[in-house]
């Protein structure tokens, strides 16, 4: 018995329908993954970008605290910006009375700065500036976070 009785081949291997239909199933989970993946790619810069902004604020008030000037000098005032630049991006800096000191780097191409973010700390004084908080996006805007920096204790908080 050969198996033609059946309607049963023994010849190896897939028939063309067979292999077009695995072909289209696998491109249709592809196409429905690759945008989830992409939005939690963007997102996850987002926070990335957040936590590291918040953290340089923190070290810019750990130096402040930790200075061991006098109180009356103006080298003593530590300031921290973030600001655009011309092509979007953000970047942010300190300042020690007149030269620039770490923390400063930029923030991924991916995340977007509205506004801009001055800061001034002393050591007897937590904080004070122009602009107290500060909203990151991402490029589309789909997603955004706020910095912000309470006035009297420091503290510095992500929503």
């Amino acid at each position: 018995m050969d198996g033609r009785k059946y309607g049963v081949s023994r010849r190896p291997g897939f028939l063309l329908a067979e292999a077009l239909a695995v072909l289209f199933l696998v491109s249709l989970t592809a196409a429905i993954a690759f945008p989830a993946l992409w939005d939690y790619e963007e997102k996850r810069e987002l926070d990335l970008a957040v936590e590291t902004l918040a953290s340089a604020i923190r070290e810019v008030q750990v130096l402040s605290k930790n200075d061991t000037g006098r109180y009356g000098n103006t080298a003593n005032v530590y300031h921290f910006y973030c600001l655009p630049d011309g092509e979007g991006r953000a970047y942010y800096y300190t300042r020690r009375g007149v030269s620039e000191i770490r923390p400063k780097g930029r923030l991924p191409s991916s995340v977007r700065l509205a506004g801009k973010l001055e800061l001034t700390f002393r050591k007897n004084y937590a904080g004070g500036g122009n602009t107290y908080s500060t909203v990151l996006t991402t490029r589309d805007g789909k997603y955004r976070k706020e910095i912000t920096v309470a006035v009297y204790t420091g503290r510095v908080r992500v929503n």
